[in-house]
């Protein structure tokens, strides 16, 4: 029997094996634990720590790498079977033919309601005749503004919601008239009708 010291918590005990270092499997399992392991991230090759339990499986350095390593990862399965989603998309409209179109009408539901759910003018709220104006315009830009949910739960401020007439005569005047509302117009538009 040897005496040995407790790498973990100090006590001193008995041992048959001279080079043990704890004096429980509870003190051996919290040193292992407490004592941060160097691994490679498998995307960039950065050493980075694993320091608490749960990260016993991380395989990358921050969630940037992680994201390039699916993205790859999912671009290499769709070069490798070209053909998946061609199958894919065609059973799921057999199982609901107007997936898309349900899909569609939810997301644009959901933006009305984000926007308000009714003209800022006229206060008209049948969501068939309101539209989301985007209030910065992209009037001399090159490109025109996404349309989807994400930006515009992101960016609520910039858009407000018009009935269709009211956005038609701000398209075509630049203005509607007994309101303060305005609009930048191109330059072929800017003569009144």
């Amino acid at each position: 029997m040897h005496t040995i010291k407790c790498a973990y918590c100090g006590k001193e005990t008995q041992a048959w094996r001279r080079d043990k270092r704890v004096c429980s499997t509870r003190c051996e399992q919290r040193l292992r634990l407490n004592k941060p392991k160097e691994r490679h991230c498998l995307q960039c090759d950065k050493v980075f720590l694993i320091v608490h339990r749960g990260d016993n499986n991380r395989r990358y350095c921050s969630q940037a790498c992680s994201k390039k390593a699916a993205t790859k990862k999912t671009l290499t399965w769709h070069q490798a079977h070209p053909d998946s989603m061609d199958g894919y998309n065609k059973t799921r409209l057999i199982k609901n033919t107007g997936a898309w179109r349900d899909k569609h009408r939810a997301q644009r539901l959901e933006a009305i309601r984000i926007l308000g759910s009714k003209c800022l003018v006229c206060e008209v709220s049948n969501p068939n005749w309101l539209h989301a104006d985007y209030v910065p315009t992209t009037v001399g830009k090159p490109y025109r503004h996404p349309r989807h949910l994400k930006f515009i739960k992101e960016h609520a401020s910039d858009f407000r919601l018009l009935c269709a007439n009211h956005h038609y005569e701000l398209t075509l005047t630049g203005r509607i008239a007994g309101t303060a509302i305005t609009q930048a117009q191109h330059a072929s538009k800017a003569s009144t009708y």
